[in-house]
């Protein structure tokens, strides 16, 4: 669990930030008035008594800086967490970026997410995973149909020119076992499955 620093009454098991520190996902736990203390905060933004950015801390000590920039882009989610349990009335509540519920079909943009059985966030079983999600994710968005063969030849291309991109940058990891890809089919994909199939890399 990661500590908020400027909100020690709230812990977060899970973030995802993108290459510019941007909060992409947060899963978090506080009693509710922390909870909403914290959330107007991040609503108040730049002013006096705002925040645009926090700090998560973990069992190590190391900070992890996390950049809002701005909450009209986020979506929220709650839930409650049965009363009997070791630390009280707690909640249980998200914050997302509102991409990555929803594709960007005129784009051809979507985020697949994966929450990992255990530590091993990185484990090649995990990231197998995240990588059928991601094919699911290119076939629905592909305007040419993808060949369920063509997963391999497919995916290496999207690795090599970033089309399938994890979410965990060096300097911005992804913190807990949470994991986010992103998929984005640009115009040379197409072009590359067309010229794939011609010159039998892609066989029908």
């Amino acid at each position: 669990m990661y500590r908020i620093e400027e909100f020690s009454e709230i812990w977060a098991d899970a973030c995802l930030r993108n290459s510019d520190g941007r909060l992409m996902f947060l899963s978090y736990y506080g009693r509710d008035g922390s909870v909403m203390q914290f959330l107007a905060s991040l609503e108040l933004g730049h002013t006096e008594r705002g925040l645009n950015r926090f700090h998560l801390v973990g069992a190590d000590g190391q900070r992890h800086p996390v950049e809002v920039s701005g909450t009209e882009r986020l979506g929220k989610h709650a839930a409650r967490l049965p009363r009997q349990n070791l630390f009280g009335p707690l909640t249980h509540n998200w914050i997302y970026d509102k991409t990555l519920q929803s594709p960007d079909r005129a784009n051809r943009i979507a985020w697949v997410m994966h929450r990992s059985a255990d530590a091993a966030r990185c484990a090649p079983d995990e990231l197998n995973t995240l990588y059928d999600k991601a094919w699911q994710v290119m076939s629905d968005l592909s305007p040419v149909a993808l060949l369920d063969h063509w997963r391999e030849p497919c995916l290496d291309w999207c690795r090599e020119k970033r089309a399938v991109e994890l979410l965990d940058d060096p300097v911005y990891p992804a913190l807990g076992q949470v994991m986010a890809m992103r998929v984005s089919l640009s115009d040379y994909f197409v072009q590359f499955v067309s010229d794939g199939v011609r010159s039998g890399l892609l066989e029908a």
